[in-house]
């Protein structure tokens, strides 16, 4: 089994670079990282913020043979019970302002829900960060979720009749705003510009408190991901090769 995981930003990554032993691969300039988990093989890919990035990133990747794909990564809460670390599984992705619905691999879902994943019937995919409660709460009567990859990551996944789904932690609640103008800190390639965020934090000395939230939070966020997707993948890989025997199972679920 070999299990594609996107990522749209390094914070969101991380925690698996303390977690394991990562290979990197070059891909026609993609860079992936290859570990093993469980019995199966799993590539993490950055692909930077937003449509663009997630779409060339995934294009590149699943020119690569997987099992499945998992978009993964940060998301912001549409509904008032979704607290920081909230892990999301989603039946479907749309993008904002477009009729089109992909819905995710029903077994996969399913998995991710027998997991512990919280039902989420669908997560909106933007072109820019979503960043004041007013705009989270016209959004909120028709999904769950928010982010900025989703829907570009299941497309090519469907393109490729590749089995995926989207599985999304709350970064941020419903009830707060993001800093103003931080997607100005990203650059072409959806990458965060340290300068970016001097220069963000110099032009807006009043939104640091703002900013040292969302960087607690998605510290939070991002390490209960990785511990999701860990367990997650465990389960897929062993569920696919079958179990070790008993005498092997701890080594096996380390």
């Amino acid at each position: 089994m070999r299990i594609l995981v996107t990522f749209a930003v390094e914070a969101e990554f991380a925690p698996w670079r303390k977690l394991r032993g990562l290979e990197p691969i070059h891909l026609d300039g993609l860079d992936m990282f290859r570990c093993q988990i469980g019995r199966g093989t799993v590539d993490f890919v950055v692909t930077g913020m937003g449509m663009e990035n997630a779409r060339r990133g995934a294009e590149i990747a699943m020119a690569a043979p997987h099992t499945i794909c998992i978009a993964s990564g940060f998301a912001g809460s549409l509904k008032p019970a979704y607290k920081v670390g909230d892990i999301l599984a989603a039946r479907a992705v749309q993008r904002l302002g477009k009729s089109k619905i992909i819905e995710c691999s029903r077994n996969l879902f399913m998995a991710a829900y027998e997991n512990k994943a919280i039902e989420a019937k669908m997560f909106l995919t933007t072109d820019k960060v979503i960043a004041t409660v007013e705009e989270k709460q016209r959004m909120s009567p028709f999904a769950d979720a928010v982010d900025m990859e989703s829907f570009a990551i299941l497309s090519v996944a469907k393109e490729k009749r590749l089995p995926a789904v989207a599985i999304r932690v709350v970064s941020d609640r419903l009830d707060e705003d993001m800093p103003a103008d931080i997607d100005m800190t990203v650059d072409d390639r959806g990458r965060i510009k340290i300068g970016g965020v001097f220069m963000h934090v110099a032009s807006h000395p009043l939104q640091l408190p703002a900013l040292i939230r969302l960087g607690r939070q998605s510290h939070t966020a991002a390490e209960a991901l990785c511990n999701f997707l860990e367990a997650f993948i465990k389960e897929l890989s062993f569920r696919s090769h079958g179990w070790p025997p008993p005498e092997l199972q701890e080594v096996a679920a380390k």
